[in-house]
């Protein structure tokens, strides 16, 4: 099915009244003229049945409920419109209800959710799981904890909103008399405090181990590349909250994900567009989703030292950037007219990923030995490949052509924020005085000076992605948005 014109979206937060002089409560009529509003799907009173629900959904923490204390309930609903028309349907809801626990932290769980099956895949979950954080947050909640059947078809569409902003796989305590992955319930939890943001292990059948939330994206690729129909069966234990050992470093995990026969599936990369973007793929300057790309990948190396590691791999930190484990495969150089030379080298990081890096000023401490094993992290951009009268493209670009998939557009908002906020603290950027760069961004969040620093000093933005359809998509902001593209990389 097609349409004509895109809808609009608004997203509407409905209060549960109550409760009344008996304890009950009752859902608010809509204000807004849905002609199919949320109560269209359920039966009548479905949403007044508040305490029920959160006793059928969540016995542990009924219990665990100081119900002197009474319960807020709210209904998130995005309002879809037509054009000019008045017809205003829901394209799903978000059931939630905040209680206070006898040790005096407050929660927020999650009774109920949906999102229309016509509407499915398109983002709906994604919108409602961003304002259950910002609700719960504005009504100073501790944590949400939500669940999900492990023989959901969906499973990775109502998972992955989640995983995405920092929620962790949960486990409670042994006889706690909730149902968990022995009994095919996933629980997740999100923790505002990020002291009781713990790392636990979560075991997949087929032996896999990885670390929530630290390992979060690596289990989103895995998850999206299993060929089960019912992924959520694929895991086996998630570890008891509080039990792992979180002062143990967590191996590092490949972004490759691998099938029974230690193929690999799927591979997706975070990159920026650079100066040429997707030029291979058509002389144009709008990518949207779904669209075909071929691209020269590059690495832009900030840090790196020898490493004692043979095995690639690649940590996605924010945005493009990234750690990882590499060596050189092969070297050129290249004397250009403009009387400058440099050193282009293909790293591996994959079967199917290759990366340029390129060393602009040779001298012998920058250089890399080929078949050496090196670690770092820097920046992942696409190569301008074009020749000009001051610079030919290298003759290896053929050994770093990628083609791949893009999945997914979204803003770099610490670039966005500097523009903003911060540019104008500092005095002197690195390439003169009035203009600044990306890497004067980078280093106002201390990007330079210590990696752990920096990822403490953005973990916020991991919570708040602005995801886009298409390169135009962004509204003008009064500043120029730098894009993130992400890629499903194509085996050639």
């Amino acid at each position: 099915m097609y349409l004509n014109i895109l809808p609009d979206i608004t997203l509407k937060i409905r209060n549960i009244g109550g409760p009344n002089g008996n304890g009950h409560y009752k859902i608010q009529p809509n204000e807004w003229n849905v002609v199919e509003p949320s109560e269209f799907w359920r039966e009548e009173g479905y949403f007044n049945r508040v305490k029920e629900a959160l006793k059928e959904e969540y016995s542990q923490l009924y219990k665990d409920t100081d119900r002197k204390v009474p319960f807020s309930t709210y209904l998130i609903e995005p309002i879809v419109s037509f054009g000019s028309s008045a017809m205003k349907i829901s394209g799903g809801f978000n059931w939630v209800v905040m209680g206070v626990l006898k040790n005096g932290e407050k929660y927020c769980a999650v009774l109920d959710v949906e999102v229309r099956p016509l509407l499915r895949r398109c983002g709906f979950m994604t919108l409602m799981k961003q304002a259950e954080l910002e609700l719960a947050k504005r009504e100073k909640c501790d944590f949400i904890h939500t669940w999900h059947v492990n023989d959901n078809p969906d499973f990775n569409a109502a998972i992955v909103p989640g995983l995405k902003r920092g929620f962790i796989l949960y486990h409670g305590p042994s006889g706690d008399g909730e149902e968990y992955e022995d009994r095919g319930c996933i629980h997740l939890r999100y923790y505002f405090d990020r002291i009781k943001r713990r790392n636990v292990r979560v075991l997949f059948k087929d032996g896999r181990e990885f670390i929530s939330p630290e390992d979060n994206s690596a289990i989103i690729n895995y998850l999206e590349s299993c060929p089960d129909k019912y992924p959520g069966r694929t895991i086996r234990r998630i570890e008891e909250y509080g039990q792992a050992n979180t002062k143990v470093k967590s191996k590092k995990t490949k972004l490759i994900t691998e099938n029974e026969k230690g193929e690999s599936d799927k591979q997706l990369i975070f990159i920026a567009e650079g100066s040429v973007g997707f030029e291979y793929t058509r002389q144009r300057n709008t990518y949207r989703v779904g669209d075909t790309l071929s691209f020269c990948p590059c690495i832009l190396i900030d840090r790196y030292v020898k490493s004692d590691h043979n095995v690639a791999y690649m940590n996605h930190v924010i945005y493009n950037i990234y750690e990882f484990n590499f060596k050189p495969i092969s070297m050129v150089n290249i004397d250009h007219p403009d009387g400058t030379a440099q050193q282009h080298y293909v790293l591996e990081i994959s079967s199917r990923l290759r990366l340029l890096h390129t060393i602009r000023k040779i001298n012998k401490r920058r250089c890399l030995e080929i078949d050496v094993w090196y670690r770092g992290y820097g920046r992942l951009s696409i190569y301008d490949h074009r020749d000009s009268v001051y610079s030919k493209a290298p003759s290896l670009m053929k050994d770093i052509l990628s083609k791949g998939k893009l999945v997914g557009v979204s803003g770099d908002l610490l670039q966005r924020d500097f523009s903003i906020k911060y540019s104008k603290q500092v005095e002197r950027f690195r390439y003169g005085k009035d203009v600044y760069c990306a890497e004067d961004a980078l280093e106002w969040f201390g990007y330079y000076r210590d990696l752990d620093e920096f990822k403490t000093n953005v973990s916020s933005y991991l919570k708040t992605p602005v995801e886009y359809k298409s390169t135009d998509s962004p509204d003008a902001v009064g500043y120029s948005p730098n894009l993130i593209f992400c890629i499903e990389i194509i085996t050639q």
